[in-house]
């Protein structure tokens, strides 16, 4: 569960980061409706896992889009988002290992 919030967190992260780039620029729309995306997307994949794959996905293209859209900038964020996103989007939503609450009760 903790990844969905982190990959939450990337995808409003890097649709804020869109903001840096000039208004109606084709690099801003695609980190704002990708960043959204995302977001959305893990928001759902709470309640249905699979949706994850989706984001795998967003994960390789951030990664790979910086050869397409050739901006500095983006290229750096593109990296990083992907890499993360990708990261994220494979581990299990029922994984507990970071959650504070909820969680599997301690052993002795």
């Amino acid at each position: 569960m903790i990844a969905r919030v982190i990959n939450v967190l990337l995808g409003l992260a890097l649709a804020a980061t869109s903001m840096w780039e000039p208004a109606g620029s084709a690099v801003r729309w695609h980190d704002l409706v990708l960043g959204l995306t995302v977001a959305g997307l893990s928001l759902a994949a709470m309640a249905v896992p699979p949706l994850t794959y989706l984001c795998t996905v967003i994960g390789v293209w951030m990664f790979l889009s910086g050869m397409f859209l050739p901006v500095v900038p983006h290229i750096y964020i593109g990296i990083v988002a992907g890499t993360l996103i990708f990261i994220f989007s494979l581990i299990s939503t029922r994984d507990r290992t970071f959650w504070p609450f909820g969680g599997e009760p301690a052993r002795s």
